[in-house]
């Protein structure tokens, strides 16, 4: 069961993904209920899947992380609603004027113009959110710090963000589905996609996803990124792998998995449980990943 898992159950999921889009086109489904439904049944799924099979026992949740990363699924899930609110009011008043260049375009099109953009820009806003000197740097890492001091990964540790770089993340992804004008069933494709790799990838499961590591970022690639070794956390895509590789970052080693995860230097951090220390991190002194 553990190698159906390992070898199946990911090819399962991006098939569901599909065949919901599919159907949902095809039978005049409601996108937004068919977006809600999908992602708590591939959430389900995932984390049934990794406390049955875990890559690593000293990975999984406990009822201590549970609670903080409650804290921050309730200081996020506002941002990001409130976000998306404002965008779609942009997008009405935006569409009464203007049509986007894959407004007409089949949903397939439309879902990999959106990938595609929408990576480019949330691998730069991430790699440099790393990488990135001087004050602004400084400050894109201590926003982005919260998601990298957790020492696990896993399926609902990846709701462990500073609400600012939720807000800026969800901006990316909504400019990008406004300005290209996408139909509706490429939006409701490309988010699904989103939402599942963003899952997939801090997935404490052995998947083996073998040539799609290549295609897509998930599990096997992702993990890495979280690394407390520098030369091993490259891997700054979301969904897709294509800049990773275009830019020489893609880290891959099938199979592995880090020695140890989090920052290289936890002392200078606060606990990643103690929310409020993390939220005023942007604002003060930290250290360097």
């Amino acid at each position: 069961m553990k190698k159906i898992v390992s070898y199946g159950l990911y090819p399962f999921l991006l098939a569901t993904v599909v065949g919901v889009t599919w159907l949902s086109v095809r039978l005049g489904w409601d996108y937004g209920g068919v977006y809600w439904k999908t992602t708590l049944f591939l959430l389900a799924v995932l984390i049934t899947a990794e406390r049955l099979y875990p890559l690593s026992r000293e990975w999984s949740m406990t009822g201590r992380s549970f609670l903080r990363d409650l804290k921050y699924i309730l200081l996020d899930a506002p941002t990001i609603g409130l976000t998306k609110a404002a965008f779609g009011y942009l997008m009405i008043r935006y569409s009464e004027s203007h049509t986007g260049p894959f407004s007409h375009a089949p949903a397939l099109a439309g879902t990999v113009a959106v990938l595609v953009t929408f990576e480019f820009f949330q691998y730069w806003f991430h790699r440099l959110s790393h990488e990135a000197r001087g004050p602004a740097g400084r400050f894109l890492w201590r926003v982005h710090v919260a998601h990298h001091l957790p020492d696990k990964v896993y399926v609902l540790m990846h709701a462990v963000f500073n609400p600012i770089n939720a807000i800026l993340s969800t901006a990316i992804i909504q400019s990008t589905l406004m300005l290209l004008g996408v139909p509706p069933a490429a939006a409701l494709a490309s988010a699904l996609m989103i939402d599942l790799q963003s899952l997939v990838s801090h997935f404490n499961v052995d998947i083996r996803a073998g040539f799609l590591n290549y295609v897509l970022i998930g599990t096997e690639s992702h993990r890495f990124h979280h690394s407390a070794d520098s030369k091993e956390a490259g891997n700054y895509g979301n969904t897709l792998a294509i800049w990773d590789l275009v830019f020489g970052t893609l880290y891959l080693d099938p199979g592995a998995k880090p020695a140890r995860l989090g920052v290289v230097d936890p002392s200078s951090y606060p606990d990643s449980g103690n929310v409020m220390g993390v939220l005023a991190l942007p604002f003060g002194k930290a250290g360097r990943y």
